[in-house]
């Protein structure tokens, strides 16, 4: 049995091991890209706004930015404020003093990385062969985890970095890093798989509960206000408008920083109609339903977009780790099964 799951695990590693390369690569710049952007606070401090000072800066800016899809609060991840559409975003001071504009576009290097990562730029064929390779490297970790038990006894943390190039000092080395870092190389790979080919779902509550006018209606600043006193704790980080505005209401978001077991941000909503400043919806990450959980918490622990920080470095130094993981495995592979056997049927011609 065991031999059946070495060979499985070095067989399958292998096929995989060009399509997880490019994944890892990729998510390496895409995760730094994003931490380079968390780190550029564009000179300004973070200071802490009253609901009453968020809803004048919201409403301001949607006002003077009328083509932005939202508004961003500042935070003390990013203590600027930020007009964004899809196609640009400006950022602001407090006081609404432009400091940069940006303009974004589907031509840009992280565009395509980003989809190259996701697909490969082969739409569903590209995707799909994505989401399979990520179940096949969860199961290779899982049998990877099971091997290392078998010999848990030669764990020696020397053997974390190869000395040299030898076949036996990367595969030590492969052995060990697939230890140490097991449990975030499985959350990318699952997550990876769950995002393809995971459930959907929407909201648990129910659409006939009371939904009270917070504020006059057309009044941006007072509606804020009122959705901030639902949930007096929560830090609200945004305003977005409609997508689409159905015909008769303008329904528009705010999310909130608040409680939940990961530690995802911007998990909970409350939706106003902007013309009536009836309250639409007003839901905690809890109230969304299971399958909606899953799928938004697989989306953000894939990525890091939604989590602190150090959890996006973690993804980052994992995804190096992994990457040299793989490359161990290309290595040690080519070397003892092509070039290896390719030197036995030579020597067994010569001899004959």
């Amino acid at each position: 049995m065991t031999k059946i799951l070495k060979t499985l695990h070095n067989w399958v590693g292998f096929f995989i091991s060009l399509i997880m390369l490019i994944v890892l690569t990729t998510g390496i710049y895409l995760g730094g890209t994003d931490l380079l952007k968390r780190m550029d606070d564009k000179g300004q401090v973070y200071s802490a706004l009253s609901h009453e000072e968020k809803a004048v800066i919201a409403a301001d800016v949607l006002a003077n930015y009328p083509e932005a899809s939202g508004v961003k609060l500042p935070t003390e991840m990013a203590p600027y404020v930020e007009a964004y559409s899809r196609q640009e975003s400006t950022y602001l001071t407090t006081d609404l003093e432009e400091l940069s504009h940006q303009v974004k576009s589907k031509d840009s290097l992280q565009s395509w990385m980003f989809w190259f990562h996701r697909n490969f730029h082969l739409s569903d064929p590209g995707k799909h062969a994505n989401a399979i390779s990520a179940i096949l490297a969860t199961v290779i970790i899982f049998i990877g985890l099971y091997l290392w038990w078998l010999i848990r006894r030669g764990f020696k943390w020397k053997h974390t970095l190869p000395k040299n190039g030898k076949n036996s000092a990367l595969i030590k080395s492969h052995i060990q890093l697939g230890l140490i870092f097991s449990i975030p190389l499985l959350i990318m790979s699952i997550s990876g798989a769950y995002i393809t080919y995971g459930a959907r779902g929407d909201s648990t509550l129910d659409d006939n509960r009371q939904k009270p006018t917070l504020a006059q209606g057309d009044d941006w600043k007072a509606q804020i206000v009122a959705a901030q006193k639902i949930w007096p704790v929560s830090e609200l980080v945004s305003v977005s408008k409609p997508r689409k505005p159905e015909e008769g209401s303008y329904i528009y978001s705010l999310s909130f920083n608040g409680n939940n077991a990961l530690g995802l941000m911007q998990t909970d909503t409350i939706k106003i109609d902007l013309h009536t400043g009836k309250l639409d919806s007003a839901q905690t990450f809890s109230d969304k339903g299971l399958a909606y959980q899953a799928k938004y918490s697989a989306r953000f622990l894939h990525d890091g977009a939604r989590m602190p920080t150090w959890y996006l470095l973690m993804l980052i130094i994992s995804s190096v780790v992994g990457t040299l993981m793989v490359s161990f495995v290309l290595v040690t592979f080519v070397r003892k099964e092509v070039l290896g056997r390719m030197k036995t049927r030579a020597a067994f011609r010569l001899q004959n």
